[in-house]
């Protein structure tokens, strides 16, 4: 198990953007053509994890850096915990992500997690060798929908990251993290994270 979750945690770390030129930036926001990934399960994501976490987005920088296909741009967003779920305890974080603006030229990964300053989402947060990312890219990251903007709901509740890219179903019997999460209340979704911990580590 703890060999399956490095090797996971290494792999989100690497940049994917199909369709992008890494030595030819783009005028203008542009998206890559696409990113194809296998849905993850929920005890996968938080085997992962260094930390998982509820927080806030707020302050976000962009800029150039080099990375293994090329170089990209990257945006390191500062989080605000509002609640530690697993992992150490913190009450700010600064998560890096691909894609981003800088100047007049920006760059968008289809499948990467797109955090919006002001955001409140349910995160798994790795710690790589270039600085802390999100588990699965998109699939670690669920934002938590106002429950003012969806009437029928009682209570905030997790969506699945805007942009997932192509997600292909997993083999077996265990269903995917999206499908647990999503649609569920914040304390529900906590405890099925802390669940989902406990069931790894006694492996």
């Amino acid at each position: 198990m703890k060999y399956r979750a490095l090797a996971l945690a290494l792999l989100v770390a690497a940049p994917l953007a199909i369709g992008l030129s890494p030595h030819a930036p783009l005028e203008g926001p542009r998206s890559a053509e696409a990113s194809v990934a296998v849905l993850i399960s929920l005890e996968d994501l938080t085997a992962a994890s260094t930390y998982v976490v509820v927080a806030t987005a707020g302050e976000q920088r962009s800029a150039w850096e080099e990375t293994p296909s090329g170089k990209r741009i990257v945006t390191y967003t500062r989080l605000k915990v509002d609640r530690s779920v697993t992992g150490p305890a913190e009450t700010e974080l600064w998560v890096r992500t691909l894609g981003g603006v800088v100047d007049k030229i920006g760059q968008s990964v289809s499948g990467e997690a797109q955090i919006a300053t002001g955001s409140q989402s349910l995160l798994f947060l790795a710690k790589v060798d270039v600085g802390l990312v999100v588990v699965g890219m998109a699939q670690g990251h669920y934002p938590i929908v106002d429950p003012t903007t969806t009437p029928k709901a009682a209570a905030p509740r997790l969506a699945g990251s805007p942009d997932a890219g192509m997600l292909l179903p997993r083999r077996g019997p265990t269903i995917s993290a999206r499908e647990r999460l999503v649609g569920l209340t914040v304390d529900d979704a906590v405890l099925a994270v802390q669940r989902a911990r406990k069931a790894t580590d006694a492996k």
